[in-house]
């Protein structure tokens, strides 16, 4: 025969208020029952692993800002060596154009004499020559020269007073040679200095207009005019 003890559960049922009701087999635990140190161990896991990902971002930014400032210290490097080798083509360059300058007043100094000569032709009219051209002790040009009439050497006197390079042209004795009809000699000095003008293209025909008027030479008493 089967009995059932109905007297402790009622017994329960009208115990006092309040009292521990133990939980039946089985059933399940409550939320608020769980242990905490799993929820502290998720959040730890948390800040661990932000904590790498920060860390490995700056280390990759670091190493990358490292490997930008090596290849720009080697580019400045490179810098620094061509901003030498500008240098050193300045300073070469200024003692090549000071080199140039040297030949360019040696090779104006030079041809000078060849400028001379030249306006020494242009000035020079037809029936008249140079017999000799010489420098004296003061830095004047001496010319000697010869003509066929006494008005052939006043048309070369012309050319000369009217010609800027030749400076304070003074005409010398005027002679006629020994034992030739209508040939004279003359002298005549002048200084020469390059006056920076476009020089006489042609031989004049007609004496120019003299800058300044010059007294006309005489013909000597021998001449026989």
């Amino acid at each position: 025969m089967i009995r059932i003890n109905l007297l402790g559960e009622e017994r329960v049922k009208k115990g006092k208020p309040g009292a521990f009701v133990p939980p039946a087999a089985g059933a399940p635990k409550s939320a608020e029952g769980a242990p905490p140190y799993i929820l502290l161990g998720a959040i730890l896991l948390f800040f661990v692993a932000a904590a790498l990902l920060t860390m490995t971002y700056y280390f990759i930014r670091n190493t990358k800002m490292e490997n930008t400032i090596a290849a720009q210290k080697i580019e400045l490097k490179k810098y620094e060596n061509a901003r030498q080798k500008v240098a050193d083509l300045e300073k070469k360059k200024a003692e090549f154009s000071q080199k140039l300058d040297q030949i360019r007043q040696l090779k104006e100094q030079q041809s000078l004499p060849v400028r001379l000569m030249n306006r020494l032709v242009e000035v020079l009219p037809d029936g008249a020559w140079y017999t000799s051209v010489s420098q004296t002790g003061n830095g004047q040009i001496k010319i000697d020269g010869m003509a066929r009439s006494i008005k052939t050497i006043s048309t070369y006197y012309d050319n000369v007073v009217g010609l800027p390079d030749f400076v304070n042209p003074q005409m010398g004795n005027i002679k006629q040679a020994s034992g030739k009809t209508e040939v004279y000699s003359f002298t005549m000095t002048f200084t020469y200095q390059v006056a920076g003008v476009q020089p006489v293209q042609t031989k004049p025909s007609v004496a120019p207009a003299a800058p300044k008027p010059q007294p006309k030479p005489k013909a000597p008493a021998s001449a026989g005019i």
